[in-house]
């Protein structure tokens, strides 16, 4: 056997061992750590405690997590679920991981939120985004919309999940029924805007197991999507909705410009934690 003992505290140097190579040791640590929270429901002070033993079963479960990491496959994969802002989301092949700057996306919107107010998240994914505004604020009215089936399904585990009410609504963003969808106070979203020149400069665990429908379009329309939202946020929002956007960080002043041009006003540019424009804040006048 791959450890001298039953006990989970003895795989931690197994961890390192094999995956040393390829993994920073403090991040190891955090990996063990988590695999030891989701998979057997312990924290890390009680793994440390030593008393924890594993059956034959769950020893080979480790043994295939380990080997997945071994070709980078994202940890949030493996066990099919991360943390974002609060809240256990489900993910799966067929939705990004929710990343910390959407995070920042989520509270620049709860900042302009009011009870009763009627939100929708376009191209939500895993569902992160309207998940956490209705868990943050119950009074919300929350609806999101993806085109992709599969998608939505996770989205809505997630949901359940976390006990809130969402509506969820399969609809290509780009050839939409907007007769379908009703008047909202605030639109978010977090479109794909990655581009596909940047495919060289992104890491391989990115591009092999991350939906490309949801990261990537064309280098001749960066701003596809944007458009395609701001122009259905003229029909659908209410008089002063707001409109916020997770944008490409070299992409704000296109943006800010495409917007204007269709009529919003009011429109601000925020970075992220790390110094990066990355999102956009307008009013439909």
């Amino acid at each position: 056997m791959f450890t001298p003992t039953n006990k989970l505290i003895d795989l931690l140097p197994y961890f390192k061992n094999k995956l040393g190579a390829l993994y920073p040791e403090s991040e190891l640590e955090n990996l063990f750590y988590w695999v030891c929270d989701v998979k057997f429901g312990l924290q890390k002070f009680q793994v440390k405690q030593g008393d924890s033993r594993l059956t034959e079963s769950e020893l080979l479960a480790v043994r295939n997590i380990v080997n997945r990491l071994k070709k980078y496959e994202p940890i949030q994969y493996i066990l099919g679920e991360t943390e974002f802002y609060n809240c256990k989301i489900k993910v799966d092949a067929n939705t990004l991981i929710p990343r910390p700057e959407t995070e920042e996306l989520v509270e620049w919107v709860l900042d302009h939120t009011f009870n009763d107010a009627r939100i929708l998240d376009i191209g939500t994914g895993s569902g992160c985004i309207p998940i956490a505004l209705k868990k943050s604020f119950a009074s919300l009215e929350v609806s999101a919309i993806d085109i992709s089936t599969t998608a939505i399904a996770t989205a809505k585990e997630s949901a359940e999940l976390n006990e809130v009410n969402i509506e969820f609504i399969e609809m290509d963003i780009l050839d939409p029924n907007v007769e379908a969808l009703k008047e909202y106070d605030i639109i978010v979203s977090n479109p794909p805007y990655v581009l596909e020149s940047d495919k060289m400069n992104m890491h391989h665990n990115v591009l092999v197991f991350e939906p490309h429908l949801a990261l990537f379009v064309a280098d001749q329309n960066p701003l596809l999507f944007y458009k395609a939202i701001a122009k259905i946020g003229l029909d659908i929002l209410s008089k002063s909705g707001l409109l916020f956007f997770e944008i490409h960080e070299n992409y704000g002043t296109e943006t800010i410009e495409m917007l204007r041009q269709l009529g919003y006003q009011n429109i601000e540019l925020r970075q992220d934690m790390q110094g990066k424009d990355r999102m956009i804040r307008c009013t439909r006048v």
